[in-house]
């Protein structure tokens, strides 16, 4: 039995010093506001006492949890996204370093930013 592979996916920009993982089929365009929009219901769970968890999108017609939502822990910034791949070739963990990079991480991140020329 083979190893998984690390790779980097990319980077993930945060702005609101939050970050959610969600199915792209059920994306929302709407406002924080006070009437309950999606935007809102997200904000609420991130900023909440645990920073994260699943959530809804109510106004999308979603009552159960479709994603999940955690506060960045460091606010905004663009953070690094690793994928472990197995021997399929299909990704099986998705990790974001909020706060450093674990070792081999790093090194996935330096040859991969090597091989695409930006260092």
């Amino acid at each position: 039995m083979s190893k998984n592979k690390t790779k980097l996916a990319g980077y993930c920009g945060v702005d609101s010093g939050q970050i959610m993982v969600i199915d792209p089929c059920y994306a929302f365009m709407d406002e924080f506001d006070d009437m309950g929009g999606n935007y809102r219901n997200v904000c609420n769970i991130s900023l909440g006492d645990d920073g994260y968890g699943e959530f809804p999108l109510p106004k999308n017609g979603y009552t159960q949890g479709i994603g999940v939502v955690t506060s960045s822990g460091y606010g905004d910034g663009n953070y690094p996204v690793f994928v472990d791949v197995n021997d399929d070739g299909r990704v099986v963990e998705l990790r974001i370093a909020f706060d450093g990079i674990k070792h081999d991480d790093y090194k996935v991140m330096m040859n991969h930013e090597e091989e695409e020329g930006l260092i």
